[in-house]
């Protein structure tokens, strides 16, 4: 377990973004890739459940999630979606993530977002900027109207994936309330299990979503999403084996989010990660998501 973990233990008192991401449409190929099951949650015995972080709440378990990730990044990533009759496409795309939580009083973070492939959304691009307490400012270039627009990409699907812009933006600790539900096995490995209920003010497409954190690394190995008619949506599955260490950070190299509802699924791959580059305040300008 981490050792900002176990100091929240002592004293009593989430990433996975998923460093998540987004992705576009682009020709398709002819076999899709061998889809892993995602083993359905069991409870833990009740010997198992008792763990020196038993004490734990809700909202310290995935402030542990969120802490797990660097100041800043620079990300390239893969997405390959597809469907029930077997088709796939392929996108990839480059995010750079600061945090100005410390920088800024009204800035939680900034993410800007290019598209590398398919060529016809190339150079295409989105700036996001999260707020305190208050609705993002979201902006979107598109190569082809070689403009930028102001606009809500909350509840609006990336294009061809399974993505929502709402679940690729890094959250923050201010954006849900919590609580921690009993301890569960995912494939074997115990997991500290947090129901998150989205803020008003992050006008989020979910009624509410539900972590299953690995203990070890504070990585979701599991999140289920319901939808605001309390219908199960979607789940995003990161396998074990696919976490990774880098400069004390934990990654999940590989997610797998999936649409109950259409039977389809996109699986995002990090190719690349630079940690904690030295990214100026003028990186995250509205100027930069015109620039090639």
């Amino acid at each position: 377990m981490r050792a900002t973990l176990y100091r929240l233990a002592l004293a009593a008192s989430l990433t996975a973004s998923f460093a998540l991401i987004l992705a576009g449409p682009v020709a398709w190929a002819a076999e899709p890739p061998v889809e892993t099951p995602v083993e359905t949650p069991v409870e833990m015995p009740a010997e198992d459940a008792v763990t020196p972080q038993s004490e734990l709440t809700g909202r310290e378990i995935y402030q542990c999630v969120l802490d797990n990730r660097f100041e800043s990044y620079i990300q390239h990533s893969s997405l390959l979606s597809g469907d029930r009759g077997g088709a796939t496409q392929i996108s990839k795309l480059r995010m750079t993530w600061k945090n100005f939580r410390e920088l800024e009083r009204r800035v939680l973070s900034r993410s800007l977002v290019k598209y590398v492939d398919p060529f016809d959304l190339r150079f295409s691009g989105y700036l996001i900027q999260n707020n305190t307490a208050r609705a993002n400012d979201q902006f979107v270039y598109l190569a082809s109207s070689r403009r930028v627009r102001r606009v809500n990409l909350r509840r609006e699907a990336v294009f061809g994936t399974d993505f929502t812009f709402e679940d690729v933006v890094p959250r923050e600790i201010e954006d849900g309330d919590y609580a921690r539900l009993p301890d569960k096995m995912i494939d074997g490995v115990p997991t500290y299990v947090v129901e998150v209920i989205p803020k008003d003010h992050t006008n989020s497409d979910y009624s509410k979503f539900v972590a299953h954190v690995e203990k070890e690394h504070c990585v979701p190995l599991l999140t289920i999403y319901w939808d605001e008619k309390d219908i199960e949506v979607k789940n995003l599955s990161v396998p074990a084996a696919k976490i990774q260490e880098l400069e004390g950070i934990w990654i999940p190299m590989e997610l797998t989010m999936r649409n109950l509802q259409l039977d389809t699924f996109t699986t995002l791959t990090i190719d690349d990660m630079e940690p904690n580059p030295e990214l100026h305040r003028k990186t995250f300008d509205l100027s930069r998501l015109e620039s090639h």
